[in-house]
């Protein structure tokens, strides 16, 4: 499948189907509510190529069960877009279902849960999606919860929401929550689930809360050039900033990629909810700045547009810089909201706020070039004929997969070398790098662009 004159098959392909199957069926032999969700997949020793869980409450829990919810809206919405045999296409629809609903359990049940900032990368994409898709309404109820959990760390001094109770690591340990107050770039992704719930249940405060926090993240978290600190630790007495620092980049004052793919996607999601142009400006600014970091890679190595772990880190190898393909993709989906937005304003508008940027295209390039450096080549298939259970029709056909050695779809993402990090993790496959590509061919078809 192409698009403009990027071929992005690969995307749509029988591979990320029978890829995120063969990972689900495996869930389905434990007893819901699962108790570990997956999260990263080495490349090198003696577990590699499997994914390696996390505990349920893990704040990506909800992007695996999203994966299979966005082959799930493939199949309902866009089936021409399920390249796969013939015969699959008839359990397909169901047993996504089944799968999603299983591993679902769990986030249901932790929908009200008031100790993380998370509630949205936690719930939105399986449970807001089995709502829009089924109209279930323990989904939406759950959506719900998530938003009036994740409100209520907001606080009136600070003008934002607590995004960690703590920090800790080999450099800093901050425990005092009655001193502290620590605000991290990726919230800027949760307010889409205030904005949501807060329009569906007609709730103004949920939709103040958002956009009060936007308002703080772009006054303290973001530099004068539109670059990101990852970690912002406010007083909670007078509501100022104490400290800027990282977490899971290379230093303070580098610029994380992954973090300012967050800034990206959560301030172009924040401007398609207020239309307030302040807030696309800021998005198209922080990735004016990305784009621009990654410009300056080109001729310095291969697939410039796959970022390195964070733009200031110094490279062991410079030709074969460690990557982050999970920032390139979460950038790539936020440049595609920020092109949509466009499309509704004037020519001069455009020309202002956005000079010649063709964010579509430069998307589809930081796509392309991720798939062609970083997707996985031991391929996963569907077996060619029908597996019958019990000969009992088709009522019980099962998917046969021929699985892959390696779990994940795309390899050489990383999860966080921050020098001081208790664990670090490194390019390996990881499971939100996985949902964002599968989200943005989701995007493009939604667009009818694929």
């Amino acid at each position: 499948m192409r698009v403009k004159d990027y071929d992005l098959s690969e995307i749509y392909s029988e591979n990320v189907i029978a890829k995120i199957v063969q990972v689900a069926r495996r869930g389905l032999k434990q007893e819901a509510p699962l108790s570990a969700y997956p999260h990263t997949v080495p490349q090198e020793g003696p577990n590699k190529g499997k994914y390696e869980y996390r505990e349920a409450d893990f704040w990506t829990c909800g992007f695996f069960p999203g994966s299979i919810y966005a082959l799930l809206e493939r199949s309902i919405k866009f089936p021409r877009a399920i390249q796969t045999h013939g015969h699959v296409r008839p359990p397909l629809e169901r047993r996504l279902l089944t799968m999603g609903r299983h591993w679902s359990v769990a986030i249901n049940k932790m929908s009200s849960r008031t100790d993380t900032h998370d509630m949205g990368f936690i719930v939105q994409p399986a449970l807001q999606k089995d709502w829009e898709l089924t109209g279930n309404p323990e989904s939406l109820q759950s959506v719900v919860n998530a938003a009036y959990a994740l409100a209520s760390r907001y606080n009136e001094r600070v003008q934002a929401i607590r995004s960690w109770d703590v920090a800790i690591n080999d450099r800093y340990s901050i425990t005092d929550m009655k001193t502290n107050f620590l605000v991290i770039i990726d919230s800027m992704c949760n307010l889409d689930l205030l904005y949501y719930v807060g329009y569906h249940q007609n709730d103004q405060s949920l939709i103040d809360i958002a956009t009060t926090h936007a308002n703080t993240i772009m006054a303290a978290i973001l530099r004068p050039d539109y670059s990101s600190y990852h970690l912002v630790n406010f007083d909670p007495a007078t509501g100022l900033p104490k400290a800027k620092m990282t977490n899971q980049g290379h230093k303070d004052e580098s610029t994380w990629t992954r973090g300012q793919a967050w800034a990206i996607m959560g301030f172009a999601q924040t401007y398609t909810w207020t239309k307030d142009l302040r807030y696309l400006e800021t998005a198209i600014k922080c990735a004016q700045y990305f784009l621009g970091r990654l410009e300056e890679c080109r001729g310095r190595h291969h697939h410039h547009l796959v970022p390195a772990w964070d733009f200031d880190a110094p490279q062991e190898n410079p030709t074969e810089p460690l990557r982050d393909v999970s920032a390139g993709v979460i950038a790539a989906n936020g440049l595609f909201i920020i092109h949509q937005s466009l499309q509704s304003l004037s020519k001069s508008v455009v020309q202002s706020i956005a000079a010649d940027t063709d964010f579509l295209d430069v998307s589809l390039q930081i796509i392309h070039q991720t798939l062609d450096m970083a997707l996985d080549k031991d391929f996963a298939s569907f077996a060619a004929e029908n597996t019958m259970v019990n000969g009992t029709g088709t009522g019980s056909l099962e998917l046969s997969v021929k699985e892959s050695r390696f779990d994940a779809i795309l390899r050489h993402a990383t999860a966080n070398y921050n020098e001081h990090a208790h664990q670090k993790y490194w390019d390996h496959g990881l499971v939100y790098a996985d949902y964002f590509l599968l989200e943005y061919g989701n995007k493009l078809l939604r667009a009818g662009l694929a």
